[in-house]
């Protein structure tokens, strides 16, 4: 009886940190795409990273943003866990933009906020008519 009432909250640990809601958790998925002057602007929530960790490639029209940092492992033979899960970081999302100047895109990591700037293209516009239809 006595062994049964010390194991439980340990149990509820575990069945907690095993749900499957933790184990389908995307890592900083909070992102902001809005138009600024003349550009579009992405901000992204990814705290935890060095800005060495994190890359970025417009190929196209998709933006592929990345980001992964490995913690060094330790000997976890010292320290008694109930649960450890912060030794990998990814993060990825790729977005698709049009009439991007892929030469003057630039970006700016601060504060675990990514902040990326996408120069829009400008076309001369037509003048513009009314077309008979026959």
């Amino acid at each position: 009886m006595r062994n049964q009432v010390t194991r439980r909250p340990q149990n509820l640990i575990e069945s907690f940190f095993n749900d499957d809601v933790f184990s389908n958790f995307t890592y900083g998925k909070d992102i902001d795409i809005y138009r600024k002057d003349n550009a579009f602007v992405v901000e992204a929530d990814i705290p935890g990273f060095d800005k060495e960790d994190i890359s970025l490639d417009f190929k196209g029209d998709i933006l592929t943003i990345s980001a992964e940092r490995n913690e060094e492992v330790e000997d976890t033979s010292k320290k008694n866990y109930y649960y450890r899960s912060r030794q990998v970081k990814r993060f990825n999302r790729q977005i698709r933009f049009s009439d991007v100047n892929a030469h003057e895109i630039n970006a700016s990591y601060d504060n675990g906020v990514l902040k990326i700037t996408l120069p829009i293209i400008h076309q001369e516009t037509a003048d513009t008519r009314k077309i008979e239809v026959k």
